[in-house]
């Protein structure tokens, strides 16, 4: 049987350390296999979706190419083409030229590997590959004595081999271990699609400590870890582990001095240095109406009073175009600093329905983050972009402040007459060194 392979050539991810100076390469395998089919789909299409949706997390700092063998010619082991060169990554394109890979031919695993690996290693950065196959190799290849020889080559190169629905003879597993690298099995497209997010998944970064206070809100009541700004009751539970809470009057965070249902997370301090509020939410941000929607807002931040905060927050303009921002916001003594950028408009070709749908039933991550006097606003969406291919993390523009004063915080509200409804599942804070 032929079979198909994806190779990614990779330090930052799975077992290797991050590096900013390593590339990878997507080895997409063209055999006749491809045509295959399981529960119904083709093995083409289950691997074009898998690997577009691991694009989905690929860093930003990290290039990447794309290259393919088998598409061309039958029985040819050097059908092997570059289709795009290692760079920064481009999902679109990568969408058009694997879309342009029609099965036919045989399955050169061994020769793409060595040319991929040859074509990464001429500026002395480490690589790693990584193989998803539904077959053998079928060109001759020992990848056994591949594996070796490249671990014994001088590169820092390590293989992963994620096996598709198939029974591994040895060969694949054998270039995996030789190389200090794992292998991996996957039986359908969801297997797949989890293989390649935990390959894709960045090692945390070894300057970022983990979380020194967190909040899951797994109790009845809030207690004293935290404070509430002019209570109103009838405006917040805490429910299943979540934090709910709902507009009681309109206004933001920060807007008046008398603003209900403020939370400042007493319990938690922040470090000297630098550091990241960030918190876990799911909100129901109002439909897509004819003239504007809901005016809604979700916030983050450290806040002392009315004169004194800094917040970065989610907010629905609900104007004609009813456009969302990301917005960042620093007042000091009354003095008020703003970053923004645009992230979705009903006008501007976002699907804003299903933008306000995926923030109520997927939810995204706020956070506030100081990098020494720069503070950047960001937001992380949950397997989720605004528009399909765009980036699941935006982040502001920084703003330079001084000094701030004040303990985290999180708000919910809308800056009109309809209500707002936010679930808080997590709140924490981090020191970045």
């Amino acid at each position: 049987m032929t079979g198909f392979s994806i190779a990614l050539l990779a330090l930052p991810f799975g077992l290797q350390a991050q590096s900013e100076e390593s590339a990878a390469m997507l080895v997409l395998d063209g055999s006749g296999s491809m045509w295959g089919q399981i529960d119904g789909t083709p093995k083409i299409t289950i691997a074009r979706e898998a690997i577009d949706t691991m694009m989905g997390d690929w860093p930003a700092n990290s290039p990447i190419g794309l290259m393919a063998y088998g598409h061309r010619e039958e029985g040819q082991c050097g059908d092997i083409e570059t289709l795009i060169e290692p760079g920064p990554l481009d999902r679109v394109a990568f969408r058009q030229a694997m879309e342009s890979v029609n099965p036919r031919g045989k399955t050169p695993i061994g020769r793409s590997v060595e040319r991929a690996a040859e074509a990464l290693s001429h500026d002395d950065r480490a690589t790693s590959v990584i193989i998803v196959t539904d077959g053998l190799e079928n060109c001759g290849a020992d990848l056994c004595e591949l594996g070796a020889r490249l671990e014994t080559s001088g590169m820092a190169f390590t293989a992963h081999v994620i096996g598709f629905d198939i029974g591994d003879d040895g060969q694949l597993a054998c270039l995996a271990e030789s190389t200090g690298g794992q292998y991996l099995a996957a039986r359908d497209a969801g297997e797949l699609t989890d293989a390649l997010r935990t390959v894709s998944t960045p090692e945390p970064d070894p300057t970022q400590s983990g979380p020194l206070f967190v909040d899951e809100f797994e109790r009845s009541a809030l207690g004293d870890d935290w404070s509430i700004e002019y209570p109103e009751p009838t405006g917040f539970i805490l429910d299943s582990g979540e934090l709910v809470t709902m507009t009681v009057r309109a206004g933001a965070m920060g807007d008046a001095p008398d603003q209900p249902n403020i939370f400042q997370w007493m319990g938690a301090t922040l470090p000297e240095g630098d550091w990241e509020i960030s918190a876990d939410f799911t909100a129901r941000l109002g439909e897509v109406k004819t003239l504007g929607g809901r005016r809604a807002i979700v916030q983050v931040g450290r806040y002392q009073d009315s004169d004194n905060h800094i917040t970065v927050h989610i907010v629905r303009q609900g104007n004609s175009n009813d456009d969302m921002w990301l917005r960042l916001r620093a007042v000091s003594g009354g003095n008020a600093s703003v970053a923004d950028v645009e992230i979705a408009g009903d006008t501007r070709g976002y699907d804003l329905a299903r933008i306000l749908r995926d923030f109520e039933e997927k939810g995204a991550r706020l956070t506030l983050v100081k990098r020494g006097r720069d503070y950047i606003g960001r937001l992380e969406m949950k397997r989720w972009a605004m528009q399909k291919g765009g980036p699941e993390s935006i982040e502001t523009e920084p703003l330079q402040v001084l000094r701030t004063a004040g303990k985290p915080a999180i708000f919910a509200g809308t800056l009109g007459s309809e209500q707002t409804v936010a679930e808080f599942d997590r709140i924490d804070i981090r020191e970045v060194k």
